[in-house]
């Protein structure tokens, strides 16, 4: 990991402004657990809400009923649901219409209506293609808006533990004691900018490895609130991170965690980043990344027998 910039507050971990900044990016769950989102996953998250949005804005008028449109007609997808849902009525309306009226029950060249439904259903079929289309068109939307694709990553200072779920896989590495950077064993870095005039990357991820069991390999993950789907939501965010999580682990009295609490816009952040902070992290459906107790026997399983190390495969960034 290279220096950080001189251009950083000191002491960061006692500077309220940077307390009240970083509140965005660590939640407190309890007296020993800290949560801290991942930047990657808030960022596609960010993208499907674009995405679902656009595809409602786009396909808004498909879906009107009737109910405000000018002549009163239902729309295209309106239609389409309405006539898989109930494909005989439409066949009924239509038999009726050109039903003998002398000979009820018969069109007038003696057709009878099964054998006209038979007809009707094999030159039109049922509409079924274009109803589950049309229908995948308003559910599709809201999975895109409630789905979240990764899971943010809890750091228990009592156990000296971080970890998460990734695909269904608990992943978990156990860090030292008696040390004031916890976060060497994970290889925590700020990854390098392009740019060669400025080596420092101010809006970049906390990347860290973590060991997953479940394709004996590490994979680096990263840290940190965002906005703009790719930004960091405070300048030189991730560099207080790590200052941040590493106080935590190694002081058990961080006077900085009882200042933690509702996700209030700082000072120091601009109203546009906040909007596009809390537009990442919007959800109209409940998650629950950590069930508790799933999580709590995965944990008591992972510290009858704690990893302490990497694979031993991991190659670090140049």
């Amino acid at each position: 990991m290279q220096l950080p910039p001189l251009r950083l507050i000191p002491n960061p971990t006692e500077n309220p402004d940077v307390i009240e900044a970083m509140n965005l990016s660590i939640t407190r769950i309890d007296e020993d657990v800290i949560e801290v989102p991942s930047m990657t996953s808030m960022g596609l998250n960010t993208w499907f809400k674009l995405i679902f949005f656009a595809i409602m804005l786009g396909s808004a008028p498909a879906y009107d009923p009737g109910w405000f449109s000018k002549d009163g007609e239902p729309g295209v997808a309106y239609k389409a649901i309405h006539k898989m849902l109930y494909r005989e009525s439409y066949i009924i309306s239509t038999f009726e219409f050109y039903e003998d009226s002398d000979n009820p029950g018969f069109l007038r060249d003696g057709t009878p209506y099964d054998q006209f439904k038979i007809e009707q259903l094999d030159f039109h079929g049922r509409g079924i293609v274009a109803g589950i289309v049309c229908i995948s068109l308003i559910v599709l939307p809201w999975i895109l808006l409630n789905l979240a694709v990764g899971n943010p990553y809890r750091i228990d200072r009592k156990r000296r533990i971080i970890y998460t779920w990734i695909r269904g896989s608990f992943v978990c590495i156990q860090l030292p004691e008696g040390t004031d950077d916890p976060l060497q064993v994970v290889e925590a870095h700020i990854p390098m900018r392009n740019d060669i005039c400025d080596p420092y990357n101010m809006n970049g991820p906390l990347n860290l490895w973590l060991p997953i069991p479940r394709y004996q390999k590490n994979g680096v993950l990263s840290l940190g609130a965002n906005c703009a789907i790719v930004r960091s939501l405070v300048k030189y965010q991730a560099y207080y991170l790590r200052d941040f999580i590493n106080d935590f682990i190694a002081n058990p009295n961080a006077q900085w965690v009882d200042q933690l609490g509702p996700k209030r816009k700082p000072k120091y952040v601009n109203y546009l980043d906040y909007v596009q902070f809390h537009f990442a992290r919007l959800q109209f459906l409940p998650q629950f990344p950590f069930k508790k107790r799933k999580t709590e026997a995965a944990i008591e399983a992972f510290m009858k027998n704690p990893r302490t190390e990497l694979y031993p495969d991991y190659l670090p960034y140049a």
